[in-house]
């Protein structure tokens, strides 16, 4: 079973984020999920201005992972969630994944930064990973990524069977959570979970919608476009006998046909 967590976080306190995040992690437990996503910098918020992310950034094994990895192993719940990532006096937008044993099992720095505040605040990421957490292989993915569908292609043929995505997307774009996301879930025959923030952060507001999309790019769960939301539900693998193959697309892709000739 899988979750999300769509909501505001407390903008730059990472107590009161990762206390969100306990207390998630315990409810979507209750209802036996083993995997649950949270939104896009949600230790920090997103909308809080360069210097303060900056400020606020740590490496992926600094005390607020290992406090969230705490409350995974205590929880018996995978986690995924988004974080200012400090490597030198680099800072990247990134995701860290962590399994059910409070194991970090992967992490993700976005590739695709989405405008000129992003481009201006964070280093771009150049890798793709696929963790494995919770039975599935998960390929990560933040946000503005997810909009394009080399993205969720390379993902799934780096082996990812799931795809988790913690977003921060806001007005006026609500096709993405709508068209783009269940057009990358069909065209790749993969489930795709996206946690969105939702609700006004300084001049933001966040279109909510969150939701889980199973691999035939339908709706197993989503969440309205205001309020706070813990979705859990089941999804279908594409291995299982009773549900459609993965997309034939993939197999039928002539990409060199495609290419420009000079």
């Amino acid at each position: 079973m899988l979750a999300l967590y769509q909501g505001l976080p407390v903008a730059g306190s990472k107590p009161d984020n990762i206390a969100a995040i306990q207390r998630a992690a315990r409810a979507a437990a209750t209802t036996g999920a083993r995997l649950l996503t949270f939104p896009e910098l949600f230790l920090t918020g997103y909308n809080i201005g360069k210097a303060a992310l900056h400020d606020l950034a740590e490496g992926v094994d600094g005390q607020s992972v290992s406090a969230i990895c705490e409350i995974a192993r205590a929880n018996r719940i995978g986690l995924i969630f988004g974080m200012p990532e400090r490597v030198g006096d680099k800072v990247f937008n990134a995701a860290v994944a962590i399994d059910e044993t409070g194991g970090r099992c992967g992490s993700y720095r976005k590739i695709h930064l989405f405008d000129a505040e992003e481009r201006h605040t964070f280093a771009p990421g150049d890798e793709v990973c696929v963790a494995a957490m919770g039975g599935w292989r998960v390929g990560l993915a933040i946000c503005y990524d997810i909009e394009f569908p080399e993205m969720a292609r390379a993902l799934v043929r780096e082996g990812a069977d799931l795809i988790c995505a913690p977003t921060a997307n806001m007005m006026p774009y609500t096709e993405v959570p709508t068209t783009l996301v269940r057009a990358r879930a069909l065209e790749n025959g993969t489930g795709i979970v996206y946690a969105n923030l939702a609700g006004t952060e300084r001049d933001l507001v966040y279109t909510g919608m969150s939701c889980i999309v199973g691999p035939d790019g339908c709706d197993l769960a989503r969440a309205g476009s205001t309020g706070t939301a813990l979705l859990c539900c089941s999804t279908p693998r594409v291995d299982d006998r009773d549900t459609p193959p993965p997309s034939t697309q993939l197999a039928d892709l002539r990409q060199g046909a495609l290419h420009t000739r000079t």
